[in-house]
């Protein structure tokens, strides 16, 4: 980003607080895009007259609101549009179709396997055969989420779920089986991945702490259909929960 996308000091507010304005300004006009560098710290004392604390308070308020994100080694960016999922509805394509995203899916793998852990989680024997999917699902051609999910074989024949690709959607795929989802259960933690491979999936580093979702989910019989584990970008996606009293 060129120095000249930020405004020249004008005023008489506080001084880290014109930064962080001329900042937002900035990005809400389109003259700061999602990933543009901004000066240095250096350039931003020489711009604004201030001092190095005065700058670093700046950053520190907006990184902290989410609209900047600092990258050890390299410089301050603008942070990438984070998805915010207010949970209502069980499907993630069709909440964030609502809030205008553009939705695509990567099937990285379908297979028949045996997992006496996911098993246990649906409520059948340890030795069960499983169909197992495991995909990317993007939005705006960011990849947000790597989802692995479960389905006993004989309610999901690992050839029907390869119908994923064309429907771009799981539970499209169960709906053409007539396998149709009317509750979840859902768990959030934080858990870092170590797994290489997810980690190139989603385009971060090993090691990095992603939002970790365990999902069953169950039909109108209350019969467990799926078991899902979900590692999401945390700089991209946020849940929001409403509570009344």
């Amino acid at each position: 980003m060129q120095a000249d996308s930020i405004s020249e000091p004008r005023g008489h507010i506080s001084k880290y607080l014109r930064i962080e304005s001329d900042i937002l300004s900035a990005i809400r006009e389109g003259r700061l895009k999602p990933g543009d560098k901004l000066p240095g710290q250096s350039e931003m004392r020489r711009i604004y007259n201030v001092s190095a604390i005065t700058v670093r308070k700046a950053f520190a308020d907006l990184i902290n609101d989410g609209y900047l994100v600092g990258v050890r080694g390299s410089g301050t960016y603008v942070a990438k549009r984070q998805m915010i999922r207010g949970l209502t509805s069980i499907s993630f394509s069709e909440e964030l179709k609502e809030q205008g995203y553009e939705l695509g899916l990567q099937v990285d793998s379908i297979d028949c396997v045996s997992n006496a852990a996911a098993a246990r989680r649906l409520d059948v024997h340890d030795e069960a055969q499983l169909t197992r999917v495991a995909r990317v699902r993007l939005a705006n051609g960011d990849p947000v989420v790597y989802q692995v999910s479960y389905v006993p074989a004989s309610l999901l024949a690992p050839i029907d779920a390869r119908k994923l690709a064309e429907y771009g959607s799981f539970y499209a795929v169960l709906a053409s089986c007539d396998i149709y989802p009317r509750l979840v259960n859902e768990t959030y933690s934080v858990r870092v991945i170590d797994d290489r491979h997810i980690c190139e999936q989603l385009g971060v580093e090993v090691g990095y702490p992603c939002f970790f979702v365990k999902r069953t989910t169950f039909d109108d019989e209350n019969r467990i259909i799926e078991y899902s584990e979900s590692c999401f970008n945390k700089d991209l996606y946020s849940v929001t929960v409403n509570i009344k009293a």
